[in-house]
């Protein structure tokens, strides 16, 4: 789980003794119950919305400037005219959205500290709702609360909170994802997939990381580390959970003897080329509708330099999919004997596949679906389509 402060720092006190009913949700600092004036007229329940961090106890403003956002009616100042800015949706809490951004620059560029910005704006609004009531006040009573985020993570993540994305960090939560194979292309998928909220991260990888790896994997691994040459999905665990608390691995080689190793996965990346079981992992998936997608490279030295493709194909609901009826050809039967492989070609490889998988959840907008990608690295051509 990520820290949380167990008490108020000294400017939240200093909020809360002002008389601020105060919460701090998901990466948020949310003051709650502000008179405003909003299309309906006085309001008493204007919510201003400002993304945090939280280091060493300590809340800090995280928007990177003067701008804060509001949840509530349009607020209106006393002629009437907008006090914000529509379409600058901002999401927190659970899945909340707050429709508008103020943004009310002080005369020296900026806010002495998170308090003053927070009176500030709450003032803002509350000249307005004083033309209809000078009785009202901005200070309805002092609270604090936090709200634990829950989140399978070893510190905040204050990148999503600061653009706002919560909404759709959101869709990866109850997700327990299986990433077979962790060599080359697979780390980088870890590494992608290790950022976000998914609750679970499930390694199965028999190999073990020696040097060769840690030429084609995201980070920089110990020389220690590589003559230890321990098991990839082990070696990988602990490295990423440093950031997210979530993570399992099997040191074993997934075969048809051990696919119970997948249950419970809502999700598979396929990224072990030499998996002798992939025909019989894919059916076994497609029996109890698991999505996957299966990633492969094949590249070669050719007269310019190295040539190939790498590919990623999607096997999800609604999209029928023929699964493949063999295993790859052994080494030194096909391009894949050269076992050609460099850290950003996997890298890219990985990337198509997150992202592909993200699109899958509804976290990226889709134009056109398909089952597949395929870069050409001779013709720098990126395929998208279906499976032929």
């Amino acid at each position: 789980m990520s820290s949380l402060p167990t008490a108020p720092d000294e400017q939240i006190a200093q909020l809360v003794a002002d008389g601020y009913d105060m919460v701090l949700e998901s990466g948020h600092l949310v003051v709650r119950r502000l008179p405003y004036v909003g299309p309906s007229g006085l309001r008493r329940d204007g919510r201003l919305v400002l993304p945090v961090t939280m280091t060493g106890g300590v809340v800090a403003d995280a928007s990177g400037d003067h701008r804060i956002w509001f949840a509530g009616e349009e607020p209106r100042d006393e002629r009437g005219q907008n006090l914000g800015t529509a379409g600058q949706n901002h999401g927190f809490a659970n899945g909340e959205v707050a429709d508008y951004m103020l943004s009310f620059k002080p005369p020296s560029g900026a806010y002495a500290c998170l308090r003053d910005k927070i009176q500030k704006y709450a003032q803002i609004l509350l000249g307005a709702a004083r033309e209809l009531d000078n009785t009202v006040a901005d200070t309805p009573g002092g609270s604090w609360q936090v709200v634990p985020d829950n989140l399978p993570l070893a510190y905040a993540d204050t990148n999503t909170t600061r653009a706002g994305l919560g909404k759709y960090s959101n869709l990866f939560r109850g997700h327990t994802i299986a990433i077979v194979g962790v060599g080359g292309t697979g780390s980088y998928i870890l590494d992608q997939v290790a950022k976000t909220w998914v609750d679970r991260i499930v390694l199965i990888d028999g190999d073990r990381f020696e040097n060769h790896n840690a030429f084609r994997a995201p980070g920089a691994a110990a020389r220690d580390v590589v003559q230890a040459k321990p098991y990839k999905a082990e070696y990988f665990a602990r490295e990423y959970s440093r950031m997210h608390t979530g993570i399992t691995a099997h040191p074993v080689a997934l075969t048809s003897d051990n696919l119970p190793l997948l249950e419970g996965s809502t999700f598979v990346f396929l990224a072990a080329a030499d998996a002798a079981a992939r025909p019989e992992i894919m059916q076994w998936l497609r029996d109890r509708g698991v999505p996957f997608i299966d990633v492969g490279m094949s590249f070669r030295e050719g007269e310019g330099g190295l040539t190939g493709m790498a590919q990623v194909t999607a096997y999800l609901p609604g999209h029928d999919v023929s699964l493949p009826p063999a295993s790859a050809l052994p080494p030194g039967e096909d391009d894949y004997s050269s076992n050609i492989q460099v850290a950003e070609l996997n890298a890219l490889n990985a990337m198509h596949a997150v992202i592909e998988w993200k699109r899958y959840l509804g976290f990226y907008a889709t134009h056109t679906a398909a089952t597949q990608t395929v870069y050409k690295l001779f013709l720098n051509e990126l395929r998208n389509g279906d499976v032929e």
